[in-house]
């Protein structure tokens, strides 16, 4: 069994919705408002920069995962190549006996991109956070899967880049941030 048979394998109804709620835009990004909140409770308003950052952070990830990785890579999505799995598409999860048609690439997975430039950020702020922003980015990433629109490299590969992206934008936040301190 491929490991993306095992994570496309259903688990039932409630983790259905759980994963198919990881992958809705609108969630991801009420959990990282939500999580610059609770850094500037935790740290103080020296801190507001953060979420700015990681923001500038994403749309770069966003910009290289969509219009330059997954063109210039050119892999499709599992559903567009294989048959017999488990995809939610159109507001419902079915079998698809036949590949279908996919508008856009797989490879890397954006969301998986993202969450982890975010995560990147917020690690260097504060690592704490950072962990939780990391088991966050891993189940999104997981969801990706399960709901049938990537294989798990595409979101290894997501994760390594935003990731990397994410660090960088965080140690840049540092610098500057010591630069103006008293």
């Amino acid at each position: 069994m491929s490991l993306f048979t095992l994570l496309n394998t259903p688990r039932g109804a409630l983790w259905d919705r759980f994963m198919v709620l990881l992958s809705w835009p609108d969630f991801i990004v009420a959990f990282f408002v939500f999580l610059g909140l609770v850094l500037v409770v935790r740290k103080g308003r020296g801190m507001m920069g953060v979420p700015l950052v990681a923001l500038v952070m994403v749309i770069l990830a966003d910009a290289l995962c969509a219009r330059v990785l997954k063109p210039y890579f050119a892999r499709p999505r599992p559903y567009a190549v294989l048959s017999g799995i488990r995809v939610y598409k159109g507001g419902g999860f079915r079998r698809i006996e036949h590949p279908l048609r996919a508008r856009h690439y797989g490879f890397p997975s954006c969301h998986a991109t993202n969450t982890a430039a975010a995560t990147g950020v917020f690690w260097m702020a504060d690592p704490v956070l950072g962990i939780v922003a990391a088991g966050f980015s891993f189940m999104v990433g997981l969801s990706r899967v399960y709901l049938g629109h990537h294989f798990p490299e595409d979101v290894l590969f997501g994760w390594i880049i935003g990731g990397s992206i994410g660090l960088a934008g965080g140690f840049l936040w540092r610098k500057w941030k010591k630069t103006r301190e008293p």
